[in-house]
C-alpha cells in the first residue's frame, strides 16, 4: 500500500457496479544490512503498534530530548522507516504520520500482523476477527457506514483477488470518486486511495469516505436498503501490515504477500441465484 502518499490518479472509471477495477498492489523496498539495521522505501514504512502502557519515550535524533511518551498513544498506528543500533540497543525511526515523530527503543512497539483471508473457515470466524483485531480498526470504522452489514468471507476473498465470480450487481465502493480535504488541500481522489493514506485517523478516514459515498448516492439509508435486499459486504483491509513475522520481529523477516492479494477491498454485491 502506498500509505505515505495520497496518490492523485487520473483514470477512467468503468460504470460502477458492473465490474471490479484492479487496485494497486503493495510494493515494499527495504534495504537491509542485517536484521537490526535497515531502511525502508519512502512510501513503504512498516506498521507497528504501541507495546507498553508504561513510560516509554520517543527521543529526538540526538537522544538529548524526550519528544513524546508512548503511554499517551496506546492505540496509535506507528510507521517505522528505519532501524539502527546505538550502544548495543536497537532503535526505530518512528512517526504517527503527522507531527509525532522521533526515535524509540524497538521493544516499545510491536509489528502489525494481519491474517490472510484463506485462514478463516466461516463468515462468523472472519467477522469475529474484524470486530476484535488491532489491525482491523479501519475495517470496523468502514462497516459502521453500512447499517446491518452482512459480511461475506467468500465475497471478501474474491474481491481481494479482483475475481468476483459468485456474485452479481457488484458495487465497488473503493472506486467511488469524490473530493477529500487534508490539511489545507482539497483534492480529487477515490475512496480506496484516500483510505490508504495515513494523514488521518481511522475514524476520520471513514467519515470522509462516508461523505464521498453519500455524495454519489450511497448514503447510510441507501446502503442499509441494499443490505435488506440481500446484498453482502466484501471487505479486506491490509493497510500495509505484515502477513507473517519471524521470531526476531524485525522487518527484514516480515513477509508481505503483496503479489498474492490486494491491500484493500470494499465492495457490496448479491449472491448469484443458482
Amino acid at each position: 500500500m502506498n500509505k505515505k502518499i495520497v496518490r492523485f490518479l487520473s483514470i477512467g472509471l468503468l460504470t460502477l457496479g458492473i465490474s471490479m477495477i484492479a487496485q494497486p498492489m503493495i510494493s515494499h523496498a527495504w534495504t537491509s544490512t542485517n536484521k537490526y539495521t535497515w531502511t525502508s522505501g519512502k512510501a513503504d514504512a512498516a506498521i507497528y503498534y504501541t507495546n507498553t502502557n508504561k513510560n516509554a519515550y520517543i527521543w529526538n535524533s540526538r537522544f538529548n530530548k524526550k519528544m513524546h511518551n508512548l503511554k499517551n498513544y496506546p492505540y496509535t498506528t506507528w510507521y517505522i522507516s528505519r532501524s539502527f543500533v546505538r550502544k548495543n540497543k536497537v532503535y526505530y525511526s518512528i512517526s504517527n504520520g503527522g507531527k509525532v515523530k522521533g526515535v524509540v527503543w524497538h521493544g516499545y512497539v510491536t509489528p502489525a500482523v494481519v491474517k490472510t483471508l484463506n485462514s478463516f473457515n466461516s463468515d462468523s470466524d472472519y467477522l469475529s476477527y474484524l470486530n476484535t483485531d488491532k489491525s482491523q480498526k479501519l475495517s470496523r470504522a468502514l462497516l459502521k457506514l453500512i447499517p446491518n452489514a452482512t459480511v461475506s468471507l467468500n465475497l471478501s476473498q474474491q474481491a481481494s483477488m479482483n475475481k468476483i465470480t459468485d456474485y452479481q450487481n457488484i458495487i465497488n465502493l473503493g472506486t467511488v470518486s469524490g473530493t477529500a480535504t487534508e490539511g489545507a488541500i482539497t483534492h480529487k481522489t477515490i475512496v480506496h486511495d484516500f483510505l490508504m493514506g495515513f494523514s488521518a485517523t481511522n475514524a476520520a478516514k471513514a467519515k470522509t469516505a462516508g461523505k464521498m459515498l453519500a455524495a454519489k448516492g450511497y448514503t447510510s439509508d441507501k446502503l442499509a436498503s441494499l443490505m435488506s435486499q440481500g446484498y453482502q459486504v466484501g471487505i479486506y483491509v491490509n493497510d500495509g501490515a505484515a502477513t507473517s513475522v519471524g521470531k526476531s520481529g524485525y522487518p527484514s523477516t516480515i513477509s508481505f504477500k503483496s503479489s498474492v492479494q490486494n491491500n484493500m477491498a470494499f465492495v457490496i454485491a448479491k449472491p448469484k441465484e443458482n
